[in-house]
């Protein structure tokens, strides 16, 4: 049944929602607020593919400073510590800051139309060894969800636009953005620098209450241009897709949430030979609950990934598999605090030679958010 008067400013809001970013929402909150937290994730490998153990300490903080009721900033980094050992009981580690990131958010019209500025500050790590350039490739894989999967990636600007309008029950949303990078070198040892091509995005999605619960649906575009190292273009990526949806309903002072989402990566080519690169796909299926404890909220949930890739123009074949297990608790400190432990189990495989290697893990951590 279609709600009778359901506020036209309420639906706006609610495709805003879909399309920006959270911290870019929370940040209309009328007081500054600090994320803070600290997780340890862990995987271990059977034999047959050179990785033993990959293992990340993170330590996030965040600040979201609402000047007014329509103009926003965020600023954040993380402190984290990335390791990785092979099969012959070698180690490498990667160490430090991760870039900061700062953001502006303006509502231009209030609840229809925001525009965003973002810069990536590049003090994170760079310059990698062989061994430093081992463990980002292991975090850095799109099926292993570490907190951190990239150190530094050099300077960036990205300008953003969304607009938003209630039409017929639903709440309808678009928005665009351009990402614009500097130089940053990679390599130790090396002088010559990389240059990512920029980014266009184009985001559209709808939203729409259901009796008391909630329906949402997404997809994403995304272009790039090519990407130089040195002097030479080396690598044209492909076009990406994103499509997602949701839906969340209550029952009774349980609240059910279920999502699905889907990257696809086309082919890429490589300008100095021709030759293209493969496409690969992840797909992500989950499910959690919200359990009202007093003002206390108990979350268990599970998540499923599957990912292929295909070598060339090659069909996609399957290139891993993760089943993931959680639990979160948030309790309420006060008035102005809450805190949220976790835990999460992982396990999976991934194909190699033939056969399926094993591999399993779990994750701990702790999230903290201050009102000021």
């Amino acid at each position: 049944m279609k709600r009778a008067g359901f506020p036209r400013r309420v639906a706006a809001g609610m495709a805003l929602a879909l399309l920006i970013a959270p911290a870019a929402l929370r940040g209309q909150e009328a007081r500054p607020t600090l994320y803070t937290g600290a997780e340890y994730r862990s995987l271990s490998f059977n034999a047959g593919i050179g990785t033993k153990t990959v293992t990340e300490i993170v330590v996030p903080i965040g600040l979201v400073l609402p000047f007014s009721n329509r103009f926003t900033v965020d600023v954040g980094t993380r402190f984290a510590r990335a390791e990785r050992t092979d099969e012959n009981g070698a180690t490498g580690t990667i160490t430090g800051l991760t870039d900061v990131q700062a953001r502006a958010v303006v509502q231009l019209v209030r609840d229809k139309a925001l525009f965003t500025l973002t810069a990536n500050i590049p003090t994170g790590k760079t310059k990698l060894s062989s061994d430093e350039l081992a463990v980002a490739g292991a975090i850095g894989s799109n099926l292993f969800p570490f907190p951190v999967a990239n150190f530094g990636s050099g300077a960036s600007v990205t300008t953003g636009l969304a607009l938003a309008v209630p039409v017929a029950g639903w709440a309808l949303g678009l928005a665009g953005s351009y990402r614009r990078s500097g130089s940053f070198t990679p390599l130790a040892g090396v002088d010559s620098t990389y240059k990512a091509g920029a980014e266009v995005r184009v985001r559209a999605g709808v939203d729409r209450v259901i009796g008391q619960g909630r329906f949402s649906a997404g997809f994403t575009y995304s272009s790039f241009s090519t990407d130089e190292f040195g002097a030479a273009e080396v690598f044209r990526p492909g076009r990406r897709y994103i499509s997602q949806a949701s839906l969340s309903v209550p029952l009774g002072n349980v609240g059910l949430s279920l999502y699905a989402w889907d990257l696809y990566r086309a082919s890429g080519s490589v300008p100095i030979n021709g030759q293209t690169t493969g496409k690969q796909n992840l797909m992500t299926v989950g499910a959690g609950l919200s359990i009202q404890r007093g003002r206390n909220l108990l979350r268990p949930s599970v998540e499923y990934r599957m990912i292929g890739e295909s070598t060339g123009d090659s069909s996609l074949v399957k290139a891993g598999t993760l089943l993931s297990l959680g639990l979160r608790y948030q309790v309420a400190v006060g008035e102005t605090m809450s805190v949220q432990p976790s835990v999460r189990y992982d396990t999976g495989s991934l194909p190699n030679a033939g056969t399926d290697v094993a591999f399993r893990g779990f994750s701990v951590g702790m999230s903290v958010r201050k009102t000021m």
